[in-house]
């Protein structure tokens, strides 16, 4: 029985001693926090960022249009990773048209400069046909597909006729490059994951998420076992 007992306290102990380590080790860094600068020091590994839900940011809409990438998140849009304009609507398009970026929305062309600036929002009050659908450009000219019909303009954007035609380059969406994303990423949570949350999460365990909570205390139980184990063969032995 005590030869049993014996070793399964050899075993359970090479386990708990894992355990033990890194709440040591970590225990000592967090009371070091300051003088380590933890706060100030990011980790920036893809699957620690990818467990935290940071590795990439899921764009709504996304296009190129020339050397930029357009995206909306929610009701902000981006010229990259540059947060630009808020548009309650989704955009569903974009077109480059005589070096001015027209992002189109359901019932707005948004002006973006060529160095990706704001310039104004155009809308229905100044002639802008609504229910926009999609936004392309046929022989230059800008084109607008809407529930109420085919509208053409000139690079003025100010009178627009309805129109039937064949072969408009309608704007398409695209993938989001993995720099954008990345920088997009930056934008939304800073730099990483400071090295005090990952230690700290070591520590109590939430590095593991709900049941992580559960692994703290199955190993707590374990070491009340070799505890009583140990003592109750230590009485023996005497």
């Amino acid at each position: 029985m005590v030869h049993l007992l014996r070793s399964w306290h050899s075993t359970l102990g090479a386990l708990a001693a894992l355990f033990v380590l890194i709440l040591a080790v970590t225990g000592v860094m967090l009371n070091h926090a300051l003088d380590f600068e933890l706060e100030q020091h990011h980790l920036k590994w893809p699957w620690l960022l990818e467990h935290y839900g940071v590795a990439n940011v899921e764009a709504d809409r996304v296009y190129w249009l020339d050397d930029n990438v357009i995206s909306q998140i929610d009701d902000q849009v981006f010229v990259d990773a540059q947060p630009l304009v808020k548009s309650l609507k989704p955009i569903i398009g974009g077109i480059y048209l005589d070096d001015i970026t027209v992002v189109a929305s359901d019932d707005a062309l948004i002006l973006l400069s060529p160095e990706g600036e704001y310039i104004e929002t155009m809308g229905n009050a100044i002639g802008i046909p609504s229910h926009i659908q999609n936004i392309g450009l046929f022989h230059g000219q800008p084109v607008l597909q809407t529930r109420n019909g085919m509208w053409r303009s000139d690079f003025l954007l100010e009178q627009w006729e309805k129109i039937s035609l064949q072969g408009v380059s309608w704007s398409e969406p695209a993938t989001m490059p993995d720099s954008v994303s990345g920088a997009l990423a930056a934008h939304f949570y800073g730099e990483g994951i400071t090295v005090e949350r990952f230690v700290l999460d070591l520590h109590n365990g939430h590095i593991l998420g709900a049941i992580g909570i559960w692994v703290l205390d199955i190993f707590g139980i374990l070491l009340v076992v070799l505890s009583l184990s140990g003592l109750w063969m230590w009485i023996k032995r005497a």
